[in-house]
């Protein structure tokens, strides 16, 4: 495509390009009769970004607007298509071959993406205060006694053995 829009010529074969990015031949043909006359160079990529995002030029050329937004998308690599299935073959395995196509693909996001996990120290005194019972419930519940406020009178309880606090 690239060389077909740096040389311009006067006919064109579009069928291989309308058939990958899904666009009418015929549309894409008419279209270029009256576009290869542009005295613009076509074949660099403002002049193809231009063309697919410009209002004024997708009313006017919408076969090549919608084929160059096409081509415009298209990965240079392939690294991020390969650690897409990197990550799904990790995912889905023999042990894990039952998961429905939602469910993998909801993983593959928190896999890839993470999950958002709150900063701490930009909570609320009320939903600190709520994290700090959470963390003495967890902590009390593996055989730790956590000290509350003044622990100079209180001992702290590890693993069936006392410490003063």
């Amino acid at each position: 495509m690239q060389t077909l829009l740096m040389t311009k010529p006067d006919t064109a074969d579009f069928k291989n390009i309308a058939a990958i990015l899904g666009v009418s031949e015929a549309e894409l043909e008419s279209e270029w009769r009256i576009l290869r006359r542009l005295p613009e160079d076509l074949h660099n990529q403002e002049s193809l970004i231009r063309l697919a995002t410009s209002q004024e030029r997708a009313a006017m050329f919408p076969a090549f607007s919608s084929a160059v937004k096409k081509l415009l998308l298209l990965p240079v690599g392939t690294a991020s298509v390969e650690r897409s299935f990197s990550t799904m073959n990790r995912i889905v395995s023999s042990e894990r071959s039952r998961l429905l196509p939602d469910h993998t693909c909801q993983l593959m996001q928190l896999t890839v993406e993470g999950i958002k996990i709150p900063d701490v120290r930009d909570s609320k005194d009320e939903e600190k205060d709520n994290f700090d019972k959470y963390i003495n419930k967890a902590y009390t519940h593996f055989g730790f006694l956590i000290c509350d406020g003044d622990c100079s009178s209180q001992t702290l309880t590890v693993m069936n053995m006392s410490y003063n606090c």
